[in-house]
């Protein structure tokens, strides 16, 4: 999966291509944050699993070819273990340079745009005082469906 905006370049990053991401590996905080992971760090095998795994997607400007984050979109399973199709948990994050510039509200609805027209659903999860990644998902069109335990609020598209 390519996606282009006027910006930015989306990519699927495939775990042969795993290492392209080791510069995001030094803001740890970011992937918990994102819910990528609880505890322990993020290294350069965990990221080629993940790119095995997963779909991740890589962020990068056009000019420059500079990353700047990524997007992952995770299967969603059902009680018995069934894998959903056509369902996927977004999770996503931006280096601190990147941020607050508008570029996940531009990379987010551009990937929305492509997977709508494969009919796929998105859901999100996010704590209840990340308001920048709540405002990003209501500008892409997800709306907040429950909240567990004050916490933790699920979105969905």
């Amino acid at each position: 999966m390519i996606v282009k905006t006027s910006r930015l370049i989306i990519k699927r990053v495939r775990s042969q291509e795993a290492a392209s991401l080791t510069p995001l590996l030094k803001y740890q905080s970011l992937f918990r944050r994102a819910g990528l992971v609880s505890f322990g760090k993020v290294d350069l095998n965990s990221l080629r699993l993940l790119c095995r795994s997963e779909c991740v997607l890589q962020i990068k400007t056009r000019d420059k070819q500079q990353l700047l984050g990524l997007i992952i979109l995770l299967r969603v399973y059902g009680k018995n273990g069934e894998v959903f199709p056509k369902k996927y948990e977004i999770g996503y994050l931006l280096t601190p340079p990147a941020q607050h510039g508008g570029y996940m509200t531009e990379v987010l609805s551009a990937v929305c745009q492509e997977l709508d027209k494969y009919s796929v659903k998105l859901v999100a999860e996010v704590k209840k005082n990340n308001e920048s990644s709540k405002r990003v998902l209501k500008r892409c069109g997800f709306i907040q469906i429950a909240t567990k335990a004050g916490m933790t609020e699920y979105w969905e598209r």
